[in-house]
């Protein structure tokens, strides 16, 4: 029986969650902090860790390089990580059609990928709070023109990769329902029938002898 490759619908939506997963770790844009007296801003996110030695002076938002707000991104980036990871995995067993003999376990990864997002929201949401917190309470210590930006000239919003994220867990989900939903029965190429065409050529060819054949036994 030859290897059949198809697309389910969980595996389309699979795919769109790892092209939302990679854009939203490449986005170095997961939080903001902008001083509203001039056009610079401070960003945090996955790439802000891979050279968080080399920023020093703007962890200050997080808490310092040893506070809760950098190890919320270490977190985050391990969980971005995991997450297309997973989402890769539930995309590349279910092009495979290893849904057709493993249903559960191509199910189990498109739900897990679905909770890793959710898992991801959380902790950049977490760490959002932890710098408004730590902006509010003037823990801030501003490196452009000025080595002090007042509180009220601050403000923290999500950046693109949040937004980028959240639709990454909405074709997560898509991707859970749709193999919770969709039997695999259902979607089976042709190439996992039993072969009927082919066995009944078979089965014409080396059937009994027909008219010609009698004229040969003569």
């Amino acid at each position: 029986m030859p290897l059949a490759l198809s697309l389910s619908p969980a595996a389309v939506c699979q795919c769109f969650t790892l092209v939302s997963l990679c854009t939203s770790i490449a986005d170095p844009n997961w939080i903001q902090v902008q001083n509203k007296t001039d056009t610079n801003q401070l960003i945090y996110g996955v790439a802000f860790t891979l050279h968080a030695a080399q920023n020093l002076s703007n962890t200050a938002p997080l808490g310092g390089m040893h506070g809760l707000g950098m190890d919320l991104l270490y977190t985050l980036a391990a969980l971005c990580y995991s997450a297309v990871l997973l989402s890769s995995s539930s995309f590349l067993v279910d092009f495979l059609g290893i849904s057709f003999t493993r249903p559960r376990l191509v199910m189990s990864l498109h739900i897990s990928t679905a909770v890793m997002c959710v898992a991801v929201l959380a902790v950049s949401g977490t760490c959002l709070w932890v710098i408004q917190h730590n902006v509010q309470k003037g823990r801030v210590s501003w490196v452009w023109n000025t080595a002090l930006a007042p509180p009220s000239g601050l403000s923290t919003s999500p950046g693109e990769s949040f937004y980028i994220e959240i639709l990454a867990l909405c074709f997560s989900l898509m991707a859970a329902v749709f193999s919770c939903l969709c039997s695999p029965e259902s979607i089976v190429p042709p190439q996992f029938n039993s072969g009927e065409p082919e066995d009944r050529e078979r089965e014409c060819l080396i059937s009994g002898p027909g008219p010609d054949g009698d004229e040969w036994s003569d």
